[in-house]
């Protein structure tokens, strides 16, 4: 036949349809509402005594939504068959079917079959095995009948009949001619003149026969990451490319990472039938098809499907900051295209040096801490992920911000110096209060202004600082200030620390004088020197006087204090020429020259007095010229004490006062004469 006849033929098969659904529409609105969408009808030709699975006509008994009006259980096929598809959307019914050749009219199958939407009812041999001829047994041996349903059997001459399929649908009777001539295998008994196996699988009604099949799977090659679902379309059509509606196809992957996997599915109106399923594992999967019908399997060509690694996306949170060698959290999320990435090891490096590693979490958010040692400044910051089974490594860049730690400073220097001696100026220098920091200068200040002397000192492991002024040099007063200041860097914020109080200097203290008196005769200290008290080396040293007159009278009194520092000392002395005591009632009282001394030192003091001469009453007195401390003397009621010391000491003061002559008449008069006295406060 010629590829314009078999054309010609397809287009009255169409148009044989048209006319059944039209002839519908005339009937009124309900036939209109049933058939107007179409009931196709196909014919086939079903022989597995001589099997061949591509030709047997695919669905049949057994497929999903397929009504079979044939034989069932252990048959035999040879034989036409008619299949109806509904695919209008509402369930209709075949009243009936018949077919024709000629004269002789089969008419063998059910009545009024009810037929849903997208299924589809299949008319063919009722009874197994072949019979030729017109027969009213079940038998629909079609290849074999004649005109008018004459034996055809081993004819391989043109019977010249067309079969006629006549049917109604829901009231609808219709007409078909076979002009392919499918039920009788082209008018000749195909077994016998060059077919062999007679099957014909379905062609519309009206078309040339058609009687290959072809099951293409498709696309050849997809690519996909691991975690979705792979989707491949099986198309299973008649040689002429018709579809083949209503078949199970069933699918399975031969080999690769989901070898084993199979799946089913029934073609649709097109002839397609789709298979997806997931993949979590990379590599190649090799997938085919299959349908299968009494004659056999039909075997699609293999596609592939390649699973790949999924993208991975690492973001880095913005903002990360700390101060130097301070704790600060980094953070991102990790992600692919199918959301939050949990479980996975991120590390996060800082300016390719600092590191730390986190976990992310259900929601792909990862952070950890990263303690910079960089100065303060802006500095990359990478986060890497290293991929896993299912994703690619990625990374992430970002900056992180250092800023100068916090710093305090103690001052740790002693709360006592003094002048012209050396003073170690301290303290300590720690990040926040708690960790040391090494190597970095403090500068120390002892005193104000002008006067103030500096030093400078490195910190240590522990973070101590110290330096020594070799010679403290500071103007009078109790006390001066001490600071240490730190002046921050690269890495650290400045600091500054004093001494609550300030330090307190040595001091020293003095006075003396020639002569006093108390009682019935009362003379001021005279002269006096002092009284003295300062920090610094010092003279005070009055004129002196030359005489006294009176009841006491005396001669050539001075008296001086002196202070020194590097050591610190503060030194008195007194002297008298000489001096006489006349009071009425009393013996006369003469003392020769005497002198008295007192010297202090944090280190202890000294003292000492001499007498040339002392008379009472004309008696003279035996007084060694240096006479022991604290010589006690009483005549005719008069008491007389000699090289007379009174220290008073504690642990950082300390007094000495030395009276050379301490003339004692009880109750009436108190007179010291040669008077000197040392003090020394604030040692340490």
């Amino acid at each position: 036949m010629s590829a314009t006849s078999s054309t010609t033929r397809r287009a009255l098969a169409f148009l044989g349809m048209l006319v059944l659904l039209l002839s519908a529409v005339a009937l009124g609105p309900a036939a209109k509402a049933r058939a107007a969408a179409n009931v196709a009808v196909e014919l086939g030709y079903a022989d597995d005594l001589r099997a061949n699975p591509a030709h047997f006509p695919t669905p049949w008994n057994g497929s999903p939504g397929v009504i079979f009006d044939g034989c069932t259980g252990s048959c035999s096929f040879d034989g036409g068959a008619i299949r109806f598809i509904n695919n209008t959307g509402i369930q209709v019914h075949v009243d009936y079917v018949k077919v024709a050749f000629g004269t002789c009219v089969f008419d063998i199958w059910n009545k009024n079959v009810p037929v849903d939407p997208g299924q589809s009812a299949i008319f063919t041999q009722t009874i197994s095995g072949a019979a030729a001829g017109c027969t009213t047994n079940g038998s629909f041996d079609s290849s074999d009948v004649g005109p008018n349903g004459a034996d055809w059997s081993g004819h391989c001459d043109q019977s010249g009949v067309v079969p006629q399929i006549e049917f109604s649908i829901d009231g609808v009777p219709s007409t078909l001619a076979d002009s392919g001539k499918i039920l009788n295998t082209g008018g000749v008994d195909g077994a016998e003149c060059g077919m062999g196996n007679e099957s014909q699988q379905w062609a519309p009604a009206g078309s040339v026969s058609c009687p290959g099949t072809v099951l293409g799977l498709a696309p050849p090659t997809q690519t996909l990451a691991v975690g979705y679902s792979a989707s491949v379309t099986a198309n299973l059509s008649n040689s002429c490319g018709d579809p083949l509606q209503g078949a199970l196809v069933d699918f399975a992957v031969a080999s690769g990472p989901n070898a084993g996997a199979t799946g089913s599915a029934v073609t649709d109106a097109s002839g397609n039938a789709v298979f997806s399923y997931p993949g979590a594992v990379t590599g190649t999967d090799v997938v085919g098809a299959s349908a299968t019908n009494p004659a056999g399997t039909i075997t699609s060509n293999t596609v592939n499907v390649v699973w790949i690694k999924r993208d991975a996306t690492l973001a880095i949170t913005s903002g990360a900051t700390s101060d130097f060698n301070d704790p600060g959290t980094v953070s991102g999320t990790l992600s692919d295209s199918l959301g939050p990435i949990a479980g996975a090891s991120v590390t996060f490096t800082l300016n390719g040096a600092e590191s730390c590693t986190g976990t992310t979490a259900a929601n792909g958010s990862v952070s950890c801490s990263i303690t910079p040692q960089e100065a303060a400044g802006s500095y990359p910051l990478t986060a890497t992920y290293g991929g896993s089974a299912t994703d690619n490594p990625a990374a992430g860049t970002g900056t992180f911000t250092v800023t100068r730690e916090e710093t305090t400073l103690v001052y740790t220097g002693s709360a006592h110096a003094a002048n012209g001696r050396p003073y170690t100026l301290s303290g300590n220098l720690k990040e926040d209060g708690t960790t040391p920091i090494a190597g970095r200068t403090v500068t120390f200040t002892l005193g104000s202004g002008a006067t103030a002397q500096s030093c400078t000192g490195v910190t240590d492991a522990a973070g101590n600082a110290s330096c020594t002024l070799a010679n403290v040099n500071q103007p009078n007063s109790a006390t001066e200030p001490a600071s240490a200041v730190f002046a921050g860097d690269a890495y650290y914020l400045p600091a500054s620390a004093s001494l609550s109080g300030g330090v307190t200097f040595t001091s020293m203290t003095g006075r003396a004088f020639g002569l006093s008196s108390s009682g019935l005769i009362g003379i001021t200290p005279t002269p006096q020197a002092g009284p003295v008290n300062t920090t610094v080396a010092s003279t005070s040293s009055p004129p002196c006087v030359v005489t006294i007159s009176g009841l006491i009278n005396a001669g050539t009194l001075c008296a001086n204090v002196s202070t020194a520092v590097g050591p610190n000392s503060s030194t008195a002395n007194a002297s008298v020429q000489h001096v006489g005591i006349g009071l009425l009632g009393l013996p006369a009282i003469q003392i020769g020259a005497v002198t008295s001394t007192s010297h202090e030192t944090c280190g202890g003091g000294t003292g000492d007095a001499t007498i040339a001469s002392i008379t009472v009453g004309g008696i003279a007195v035996p007084v060694s010229l240096h006479p022991g401390p604290n010589t006690v003397i009483n005549v005719l009621g008069i008491k007389l004490i000699l090289n007379e010391q009174i220290p008073t000491d504690s642990a950082t003061d300390h007094t000495l006062t030395v009276n050379a002559v301490h003339v004692i008449v009880p109750g009436l008069l108190d007179t010291v004469v040669a008077s000197s006295t040392s003090d020394i406060h604030g040692c340490y």
